[in-house]
C-alpha cells in the first residue's frame, strides 16, 4: 500500500498542539496541519541558542510534542491515500523537505553544542 509522501521519519515525529484547529479529516489538511506544526517547531528550535533559551523551550517543546502526538493518530484514521491525495500534496514537497532539513540542522547544531539536556531529549522521543 501507498504510505502517505509526507510521512514523517522518526527523528521529525519528533515533536509539537492541536489548538483550536479542527483534526485533518483529509490527506490534504493533514499535509496543511503538518507544515504549520513543522514551522512552529523549527521556529521553536531556532531559538534554542543556550542552556537559558532551551530551558526556555522545554514548555513550548511539551505542548508541541503532544500535537505531534495528536497528528500521528490523525494521521493513522486517514484513509489509504488515492493517487489525488498525492497529487494534492505535491506541491508542499519541496517546503516540507526543506523544513525538515532545517529541523534536523538544528538538532545536530543543538547536539553538537551540548545543549540537548535529558528533558529536550524526552520531549523530541530522540536519541542521538
Amino acid at each position: 500500500s501507498m504510505r502517505p509522501l509526507y510521512f514523517l521519519p522518526p527523528v521529525i515525529l519528533v515533536v509539537a498542539q492541536a489548538t483550536a484547529q479542527e483534526t485533518p479529516a483529509t490527506h490534504q489538511d493533514m499535509a496543511e496541519a503538518l507544515l504549520d506544526f513543522l514551522s512552529r517547531t523549527e521556529l521553536c528550535l531556532r531559538s534554542c541558542t543556550d542552556e537559558a533559551s532551551v530551558q526556555a523551550a522545554l514548555p513550548q517543546l511539551r505542548q508541541l510534542a503532544k500535537e505531534a502526538d495528536k497528528l500521528a493518530a490523525a494521521q493513522t484514521a486517514l484513509p489509504e491515500p488515492t493517487v489525488q491525495d498525492f497529487m494534492s500534496v505535491q506541491d508542499k514537497m519541496g517546503t516540507f523537505d526543506s523544513i525538515c532539513k532545517a529541523i534536523q540542522a538544528h538538532l545536530v547544531r543543538l547536539s553538537e553544542k551540548g545543549l540537548l539536556n535529558d528533558d529536550f531529549r524526552q520531549i523530541l522521543k530522540i536519541s542521538l
